[in-house]
């Protein structure tokens, strides 16, 4: 009887044993389940409840990054409008009797827009933004106080301003914020720095608490909102223009020229501080029949400005000096018979090769050229960096094009910047800062680095370092020739009292014609200034400007006496 209850007891007791092991098991399931959920997926799961109870509009790419200058300043001009946020199912919850007189009221100037708004648009389900009305701060406040439910003001980010600056350079994006898209750069650094500027959450939102009824909340207010809580902003893009610089030489070029570029390079840093393309345009247009490119960075026949490069190439290589006397009767005679005119049809008659610069002789340069041959003068092309790109901008990685034949013609018709050669005008721009940086080049920089938000450097994009390509004698003698130039020669409209300039005029035959179908001649002015200590190299083109030396060299002038305020 004992044996029997001592196993009975025994049985009870293994099973209280198992039934506790298991029940052990089941709590550590159950710990291991929670806490697994409060760790891992707590986030997730708190988000997720947030969800359930809110009701959201997207706004897409919200925080884009900015474009500045190297100061830190906004190119973009971006400014902030409200518009009509509406959210249907939080509209009929709280009735819509009186909302259309308290809107009316509150927005006399939208009273179509607001019947138009409640009557139709406001039947679906689906909160989006009213973007037919653009409501005024004063009409935002006032809407805010009176909080309607279902109709808020939102502020958003109209990524251009009207004073927008170097929209060429910049660019534009794809997609509005108006209507919930992420934006996408389509063109400029907008494209080429698309992953930077677009923020690491780029899908931004507005969204109201509600109850598990779907009734708004008391004292309920809109919030912006990310994926992830707080929305993050996209890097900023930290350029070499400075703003200033760019504003002027805009208003200068929008006042002399109807179609041309000017550029304006640092001379000690090789940055660019302005890049100018005429006709500018409306970003709430968009581009119109001939403003779609950036005739800055387009290539152009540059004309007598070529001549700097014959001129380096003949005195480095040591075919001719710079007393060298030579007669210009008016016109070139090749072997086979063909010729090419001076400017000046009667000649220039005797005069030295520094005066022949001066005076732009294309017969001497001519000349001088078929000395050289074609193979030195793309040799020096190359050298004094006319081919070069533009540091930080990949989207021009070739500043121009220099393919000389070996006919005497060909030769001829390259020195006098036609045939063979078309070049930047940023390109030229750098030629004129090797002149005045005594033959030192510094590649053109565009773009200087990536920065955080908050400042920080996240990415420098290093400048190339600068390297001889002319004996500092042939620079200083070419320094000599272009002072000439412009004191007694075809730049005397580009002369700036008290400070002094160099530089060289050019007339290019463009290959194009007028209405009349007569040949567009387009003029450009390349130089630096003070002579003192240079720190600012030009290059200026009037697309159908006629002779260099006087729409291009009045422009270069105006910038420099302009920019003594500024710069």
């Amino acid at each position: 009887m004992r044996l029997g209850r001592f196993i009975m007891s025994a049985r009870i007791k293994s099973r209280i044993v198992f039934l506790g092991c298991c029940f052990f098991l089941a709590f550590l399931l159950l710990a291991g389940k929670v806490a697994y959920l409060q760790i891992y997926q707590g986030e997730k799961l708190a988000s997720m409840a947030v969800e359930r109870r809110t009701v959201s509009l997207d706004l897409g790419n919200y925080y884009r990054g900015d474009i500045l200058d190297w100061q830190g300043r906004s190119l973009l001009d971006s400014q902030v409008s409200y518009h009509l946020a509406v959210f249907p199912s939080l509209l009929l919850e709280s009735g819509s009797s009186g909302t259309t007189e308290q809107l009316s009221a509150l927005l006399p100037g939208h009273c179509q827009q607001v019947g138009m708004l409640l009557n139709d648009e406001a039947n679906g389900s689906e909160p989006f933004l009213f973007d037919d009305a653009t409501l005024t701060e004063e009409e935002a406040v006032s809407l805010s106080k009176e909080k309607i439910p279902g109709i808020y003001a939102v502020p958003l980010i109209s990524r251009y301003g009207n004073q927008a600056l170097a929209r060429h350079i910049v660019g534009s994006t794809r997609g509005s914020v108006v209507q919930g898209d992420v934006e996408i750069g389509l063109k400029g650094i907008e494209s080429l720095y698309n992953e930077e500027l677009t923020p690491a959450e780029p899908n931004v939102n507005v969204s109201v608490v509600v109850d598990g009824r779907g009734e708004l909340l008391k004292g309920g207010n809109l919030h912006l909102r990310g994926e992830r809580g707080i929305p993050a902003r996209g890097k900023n893009v930290v350029l070499t223009l400075d703003k200033d610089v760019q504003q002027t030489v805009e208003k200068v070029m929008d006042k002399h020229a109807d179609k041309g570029a000017a550029v304006v390079i640092d001379i000690p840093s090789g940055e660019i501080k302005a890049l100018v393309s005429c006709p500018s345009y409306s970003y709430a247009q968009g581009f119109l029949w001939g403003e779609e490119f950036d005739r800055s960075l387009n290539l152009y026949h540059p004309g007598s400005v070529f001549k700097i490069v014959v001129a380096a190439a003949a005195l480095a290589e040591g075919v001719v000096e710079v007393d060298e006397k030579f007669e210009c009767d008016g016109r070139y005679v090749f072997q086979s018979g063909e010729e090419i005119s001076c400017w000046k049809e009667e000649g220039h008659g005797e005069l030295t090769f520094k005066e022949a610069f001066a005076y732009s002789c294309n017969e001497v340069f001519v000349e001088v050229a078929q000395r050289l041959g074609s193979e030195k003068l793309e040799e020096y092309a190359h050298l004094l960096g006319l081919e070069e790109g533009i540091t930080g901008y990949t989207l021009q990685d070739q500043g121009g094009v220099v393919q000389i034949g070996n006919l005497q013609g060909q030769i001829g018709n390259a020195a006098l910047g036609q045939d063979g050669v078309t070049i930047c005008p940023v390109n030229l721009a750098a030629l004129a800062a090797v002149v005045a940086q005594d033959g030192v080049y510094q590649k053109p920089s565009l773009v200087k680095e990536i920065r955080q938000p908050n400042g920080k450097v996240v990415k420098a994009i290093e400048a190339t370092t600068p390297h001889r390509v002319l004996p500092s004698p042939v620079a200083e003698e070419m320094q000599s020739m272009m002072e000439l130039a412009v004191d007694e020669g075809t730049g005397k409209k580009a002369q700036i009292p008290g400070l002094g300039s160099a530089g060289k005029t050019g007339s290019a035959e463009s290959g194009r014609a007028d209405d009349e179908g007569e040949p567009v001649i387009d003029a450009l002015f390349v130089g630096y200034a003070p002579l003192e200590k240079p720190q600012m190299a030009i290059a200026v083109l009037v697309e159908g400007g006629g002779a260099g030396g006087n729409s291009a060299a009045v422009i270069f002038k105006e910038i420099i006496e302009d920019l003594q305020i500024n710069y």
